[in-house]
C-alpha cells in the first residue's frame, strides 16, 4: 500500500492506495475506504464505497514468547496482459530506459525508470523473457496503463 499526503487549499489529506488489479484500486482517504476503477484513458470510471471490516476481537498474545515483528511484503512486479505489454502503473515521465530491445531479462529486472510525484520508480519485468520493443522515449510523459515495453518469450 502506498501512502500520499495531499494538501489542497491548506488542508492536508492522507491517501492510502493499494492495487487490486490492473485497473482497480482500494483507496483509503482519511479513514474512509473506496474501490476505484480506472478506464483505459486513465480517468476514474467508477467509485464504490467499501464496506467497513467487521470488528475483530483482539486477545493479548501469550506471555511466554514475544511476538515476532511483522515483515514487510515486497511489492509485486507490474503485470502484463495477453498482449505481453508492460504498462505504466501510474502517470509520470520516462527518466531512463535500462535495457534495449533484444535483451534477455529475468522477472523483476529493471526495464524502465519512471519518475512520478518526484520519486523514481523502477518498472521491472513481470516474467523472464526477451524485450521485443521499447515503446517510449526518455523524457516522454505517460499516463496510467500506457504501454511502455513489450516482452516476447525467451
Amino acid at each position: 500500500m502506498r501512502r500520499y499526503h495531499l494538501t489542497i487549499n491548506g488542508q492536508t489529506y492522507t491517501v492510502d492506495i493499494a492495487e487490486l488489479s490492473n485497473d482497480r484500486f482500494a483507496v483509503q482517504l482519511n479513514g474512509r475506504e473506496f474501490e476505484v476503477q480506472l478506464s483505459e484513458s486513465g480517468e476514474v470510471s467508477e467509485i464504490v464505497p467499501r464496506a467497513a471490516p467487521a470488528p475483530v476481537a483482539i486477545t493479548p498474545p501469550p506471555t511466554t514468547a514475544p511476538a515476532a515483528p511483522p515483515t514487510a511484503k515486497p511489492l509485486p512486479p507490474p503485470t502484463t496482459v495477453g498482449d505481453n505489454l508492460i504498462r505504466a502503473p501510474m502517470p509520470g515521465t520516462i527518466l531512463q530506459i535500462v535495457v534495449s530491445p533484444g535483451a534477455r531479462v529475468k522477472r523483476g529486472q529493471p526495464i524502465i525508470v519512471l519518475e512520478a510525484m518526484k520519486m523514481n520508480n523502477s518498472i521491472g519485468a513481470p516474467r523472464d523473457g526477451v524485450v521485443a520493443a521499447i515503446l517510449v522515449k526518455t523524457g516522454q510523459s505517460v499516463g496510467y496503463g500506457e504501454p511502455l515495453a513489450q516482452l516476447a518469450d525467451a
